[in-house]
């Protein structure tokens, strides 16, 4: 059943010798040259130098020179062919590899190829020797061992050279183990001639140097050459001299020089080189009004006057440019008669197409704009569409680019892309189709700018260009550009049927210990799966070996029975293996899908299910390769038992979470006729990654220790099935009951870095399933039961992770695998997404029942003979309420499990909510706001009315000559007049501003001092009546600052989110603690004291979705009810934020200003007396629950907190902390209570 395949390399074993198609993606090394030929373009494509690393072959590889590999800022292409298999390790392998790379090299070997000029290619032109003198030049010293790999490398590239018919310059490099070597040929140099000095350096270099390199130095660039060999790898530094050579310079700084003397060189004089745009064969073209030619790399006057055949001073009358001489440009054209250029700037074709230039290795845009009569500017303009265009910096090598206005060519193809539009044979499509929608991946996976799949983020995250063009990726980024994202998808409807999915393996009693039968398969189960039946040759169903399993298997009730054909063993031995291969044809399959069916209704079962490993895989070894065709036979049998079947009888394949695996299935259309999938979501890492250099980025030697169940790499197989087609509700996730396990390195390594010995397994094996690499959950814990206990000198550490557990024993033995509550998350998580459910690989290894080792400290034995054991619950009840559960009757077993489930529900229900109507808050806090600081000035007076002037001293001219008092007896003395000035002098702040808090909620930042006016005025008539005029000013009052900031509501809506989530973890692992019989005590505690933290967040969010329906208002009892079920909302959910929080400061002091006022009414006001006491029973039980330290969750713990809750109860006060508190907890005491009956 278990997959042993890294879910996300490509393969883990794979060979691709054993494959019909070559997969770069599943090969260290590129496509043999032998195989892909001479030309680069056909060559395998890399975009990473360190790529080339993984290959352990001799390979041949160009790229542009001037696209600096060790820049952060571009993108590179590499193009390689290797030398193929060589034995290694000994001066015979350099000899063999010699002759390999000239056997294989030679397309077209002949036996008078040989290395003088007189061999060259007759459309090269007749070459002239001339003795030259060249300079050979050392860095550094060299590595050991570093003879070898220069030797391999130069000798394939001489092998090269040697064998080529190609004209003009060259640019090529070769490596092996770490060396790296280089060349540049000019344009008039043989082949040949370059093949004999790269040979002369492997000869001379041998150990002399870290760098060496041999140049023909020359004052004209055509005749320039040079090759550099660098035995510590550094590509960036053979690539500089590289491009040193082609722009006509030598290279300098080195640690030491000496010459060969009168070494003989061919070159091809230039009158016989083709330097015409048409590639016709002439120097020399005779078009518009002058004959003319290009400059060559250091080119002067003087030599274009000599190819021209005139002499300088008419070079320079033909072409009248200022400082002509000064400013020649490689590639120019210039006139050798009198007249004036043609226009050579490139044209749109007729049918609308830009004129297309193909990048070469060592162009760069100024060159490429020279040589066609136009200018950088306009390359980059007439791009901006153009495939793969990330700008001049970043040309790469065979790319093809617009050099005028018009449609985009299509890309140049490559040769091992596997989708997009420069995967090989594709044709141009209808105008208006996007190129990136060309081929795409299987499974809809996410294509990348390079042509090829995955599923991980480094495949599917889009990252453009700054160019915005299609088909570009950010420099160090492999952009996406079909199908992207790592997104689950498709799961806008949940299943019909949830199912809680296990295997069972019917063979688990040949171990020596922890045994299990089907009648202790835990309760909890809605589905087993019986694994597995046999199927013969003959395409019968086979039971006998485990006949009395079997039979107490189907003798199950209250369970869904199902039996599974197949596992890893059946479809990759090579005498069953042809079984599913073979009956799945059109000869056998309608026989092969009677014989299941009948065998379904014979013991009336409620399902079939089928795992093949896998249709179509072309690398299981010791068995032929899969066909591509098997994928679809397999669907047209599952078609065939699924019609065979009654409606009610379900059928289900396993599936692999594997992208190499699961596009050999045609799982879309497979989706569509079963009733589920087992989607086997283990496995991801293992003894097999040893080795592979694909299956752990940053991992060369892929024994990186890494967890079979990685939460990270899971989610993106469960993206990946579903963006192929197949819905959530069709989907059972897997879970692991069993762990990974590996012998450490090094002993107490930590980090990503931390490897595992190989290539055979160093792990334990376990005490009953004694297999080394593989151990049961079961024999986990009691390891580590053993090493808390001091037994054996057991030593162990726990590394609890949400990406999967890990325990090591004795620093040294590494397990992966999921505990009890990493599992229940789980558990929880995919059964609250819409999946089918979940499904385990194994009940057996989870639980020992029955047989010797039944010793598990924390396991009991599941037997339902037991007298005592709580009557079996029927698990398909669900409530959508405390409503519906309360008018039921249950055992108190089935009743507590029922009330979590239902709290579960309703939580999930409210946080839904809590997003939605947490969402249009900010709108009406502008209102709040407005509302709060119209409440400052009110709550001021009422301050100082009530008390507050006992923290100043006061003065008035009319009282005492100025003299200061107490502002009681000034005021005493002032109050029947009618006109005075009054001053405030604040004698006592820190009294002063915490009493204005604690008793009004108004904080410091609020306040300021100044004057207060009351004024009336007499008018004619008034003073007939008698009228006084009044002027009372109050010099240094307390008044609303000019800017107030009131505390944000949201901050603590915000902030509480976290501890909602972990209370909804918390109800999940204590039903699921209830439903595997792992709660020791009774649930009414636990029911109770969850229940109240439920309802409050329910309270909360039915005041928040009224705050949405009053919103802005001018009335002011309108404005009054916002404040108080905004108040009222975030009251209920301050005892979810944590401690010290700056947001609960703020709510504090707004709670106590608006108490001041009376605003508070009803459920509020208890709510905000709770939350202003942390001593309070409410807020202790908060504490004790999701608290900075909170209790651990246990029977016991609860218990505590449930005296704390009958307190609470007793008191009344949860009736008072509103209405839906109220009911909720009142319904949970009377679900308690009939429990109690």
């Amino acid at each position: 059943m278990a997959a042993i395949v890294h879910a996300f390399a490509l393969a883990a074993l794979v060979s691709p010798s054993l494959a019909s198609t070559f997969y770069s993606a599943l090969s260290p090394c590129p496509l043999p040259c032998s195989i892909s030929g001479p030309d680069p373009a056909n060559w395998t494509h890399y975009h990473d130098a360190q790529r080339l690393s993984y290959c352990d072959e001799t390979t041949l590889f160009d790229l542009n020179i001037h696209n600096p590999v060790n820049d952060p800022d571009t993108s590179i292409l590499i193009r390689a062919c290797s030398a193929g298999s060589a034995t290694s390790g000994s001066s015979k392998r350099l000899a063999d590899r010699a002759l390999v790379a000239r056997q294989r090299l030679s397309f077209n070997h002949s036996d008078e190829a040989g290395s003088g000029a007189k061999a060259l290619a007759s459309k090269c032109g007749k070459a002239v020797e001339k003795k030259q003198a060249v300079q050979l030049a050392h860095w550094g010293k060299a590595p050991a061992g570093a003879a070898e790999d220069i030797a391999a490398s130069i000798a394939h590239l001489s092998g090269f050279l040697s064998d080529s018919k190609e004209c003009g310059e060259e640019v090529l490099f070769a490596r092996s183990g770490k060396t790296i070597v280089g060349t540049y040929i000019g344009s008039t140099v043989s082949k040949s001639s370059a093949a004999s000095l790269v040979s002369k350096l492997g000869e001379q270099s041998r150990g002399t140097g870290a760098r060496s390199a041999a140049q023909l130095c020359t004052s004209f660039g055509p005749t320039m050459f040079g090759v550099v060999a660098d035995a510590t790898g550094d590509l960036a530094a053979v690539q500089k001299s590289l491009a040193t050579w082609s722009n006509a310079t030598c290279l300098t700084g080195f640690d030491s020089q000496t010459t060969w003397k009168d070494i003989g060189v061919s070159t091809i004089p230039l009158a016989d080189i083709s330097v015409a745009p048409t590639g016709d064969g002439r120097s020399l073209e005779a078009r518009a009004t002058c004959k003319y030619t290009q400059v060559k790399a250091g080119d002067g006057c003087w030599a274009l006057a000599r190819r021209c055949g005139i002499s300088e001073k008419d070079l320079s009358k033909y072409n009248p440019t200022p400082k002509f001489c000064d400013t020649l440009a490689r590639d120019q054209y210039v006139c050798c008669s009198a007249g004036t250029l043609p226009d050579f700037s490139p044209k749109p074709g007729a049918d609308g197409s830009c004129a297309v230039y193909q990048i070469k290795k060592d162009d760069t845009c100024a060159a490429v704009a020279k040589a066609h009569s136009t200018d950088v500017k306009r390359i980059e303009s007439v791009n901006g569409n153009t495939w793969g265009w990330a700008g001049c910096k970043r040309l790469m090598v065979g790319q093809k680019i617009c050099l005028s206005k018009g449609d985009p060519p299509m890309p140049a193809e490559v040769p091992n892309a596997v989708c997009g539009p420069q995967k090989p044979g594709t044709k141009k499509p209808p105008k208006g189709t996007k190129l990136a929608d060309l081929n795409p991946c299987p499974l809809n996976a996410c294509c990348n700018v390079w042509g090829q799949c995955g599923i991980t983020p480094e495949f599917c995250t889009p990252s453009p260009a700054d160019t915005h063009a299609p088909g570009t990726a950010k420099p160090g980024s492999n952009g996406c550009v079909s199908h992207c994202g790592t997104d689950i998808t498709n799961n806008k409807t949940g299943p019909a049927v949830s199912r809680q999915i296990a295997y069972f393996e019917a063979w688990n009693h040949n171990r020596k210990c922890l045994w299990m039968s089907p009648s202790n398969i835990p309760e909890y189960y809605t589905d087993v799966h019986y694994a597995f039946a046999n199927i013969t040759n003959d395409y019968k169903v086979d039971v006998g070996q485990y006949k009395k399993m079997f039979d107490e298997f189907v003798a199950l009730k209250k369970k869904r029975r199902i039996v599974s054909f197949g596992g890893w063993s059946f479809s990759t031995e090579a005498d069953t293996a042809p079984i599913f291969r073979v009956g799945v044809t059109d000869a056998q399959r309608q026989l092969f899908a009677n014989n299941v069916v009948e065998f379904a209704k014979k013991y009336n079962l409620d399902g079939l299910d089928f795992d093949w490993e896998y249709p179509g895989a072309p690398d299981i070894p010791g068995i032929p390769p899969g066909d591509p065709g098997d994928g679809k036979r397999y669907l047209d049998f599952l078609k065939l038992v699924r019609k065979g079947l009654a409606k009610d009888k379900s059928v289900s394949i396993a599936a692999p979470a594997s992208y190499w695996y699961l596009k050999g299935f045609p799982i879309k259309d497979i989706g569509e006729v079963v009733d589920y999938i087992v989607y086997m979501t283990y496995d991801l890492h293992g003894q097999w990654d040893y080795g592979n250099k694909f299956v752990n980025e940053g991992c060369p030697n892929g024994n990186c220790l890494r967890s079979h169940v990685n939460m990270t790499e899971t989610n993106y197989a469960l993206a990946m099935i579903t963006k192929a087609g197949v819905p959530t509700n069709k989907i059972a996730v897997g879970l692991a009951r069993y762990g990974r396990s590996f012998e450490m390195t090094k002993a107490g390594c930590t980090g990503p870095e931390c490897t595992f010995t190989g290539p055979k397994s160093g792990a334990w094996p376990g005490q009953c399933t004694d297999t080394r690499g593989y151990i049961s959950n079961w024999e986990i814990r009691q390891l580590i039961a053993k090493a808390d206990n001091g037994e054996s000198g057991l030593k162990v550490k726990q590394i609890d992770s949400k990406e999967g557990d890990v325990v090591i024993f004795n620093d040294k033995q590494w397990v992966s695998w999921l505990n009890n509550n990493n599992f229940l998350e789980r558990l929880f998580k995919f059964n609250n997404e819409k999946w089918v459910g979940t499904v385990e690989w194994a009940a057996d290894l989870n639980w020992n029942s029955n047989g010797p080792g039944n010793d598990d400290p924390d396991e009991g034995s599941w037997d339902e003979d037991d007298d005592d054991a709580e009557p079996a619950c029927d698990f398909s009840l669900t409530f959508d309420s405390l409503d519906d559960l309360a008018k039921t009757d249950h055992s108190n077993y089935c009743m507590g499990i029922y009330a979590t489930a239902t709290l579960s529900k309703n939580l999930d229900a409210a946080l839904a909510d809590y997003k939605d109507v947490n969402n249009g808050y900010d709108e009406l806090f502008g209102y709040y706001v407005k509302y709060i600081k119209n409440l400052i000035p009110v709550a001021l007076d009422d301050f100082m009315a009530k008390g507050g002037s006992k923290y100043f001293d006061c003065s008035s001219g009319r009282y005492d000559n100025n003299k200061t008092h107490t502002c009681a007896e000034v005021g005493k003395a002032l109050r029947d007049e009618t006109m005075f000035d009054l001053y405030y002098t604040l004698r006592d702040d820190k009294g002063f501003y915490k009493d204005l808090a604690d008793g009004h909620g108004i904080v410091a930042d609020w306040v300021k001092f100044g004057e207060v006016k009351e004024e009336s005025h007499c008018t004619p008539d008034s003073q007939q009546d008698g009228c006084e005029k009044v002027r009372k000013v109050y010099h240094g009052y307390p008044l609303k600052a000019d800017k107030v900031e009131p505390p944000n509501p949201k901050d603590i809506v915000t902030e509480a989110g976290t501890n909602m989530n972990e209370l909804k973890d918390k109800i999940d692992a204590t039903w699921m603690d209830m439903m595997l019989g792992q709660w020791d005590g009774p649930a009414n505690d636990a029911v109770q004291v969850l229940g109240i933290p439920v309802a409050m967040i329910k309270q909360a969010i039915d005041s928040m979705r009224e705050v949405k329906k009053i919103g802005e208002t001018e009335k002011k009892e309108e404005q009054k009810n916002l404040i108080i079920t905004i108040v009222s909302a975030v009251l209920a959910v301050v005892p979810f934020v944590g401690e010290g929080s700056a947001a609960l400061a703020g709510m504090a002091t707004l709670g106590r200003m608006i108490a001041f006022a009376g605003e508070i009414a009803n459920g509020a006001l208890t709510l905000y007396e709770v939350v202003d006491n942390p001593e309070s029973a409410p807020m202790a039980m908060f504490g004790m629950l999701l608290g900075a330290a909170p209790l651990p969750r246990t029977p016991a713990s609860f218990g505590k907190m449930g005296k704390l809750e009958a307190e609470i109860s007793g008191a009344g006060t949860l009736g008072k902390m509103g209405d839906i508190v109220a009911k909720d907890t009142g319904l949970i005491k009377k679900i308690v209570n009939k429990c109690k009956k």
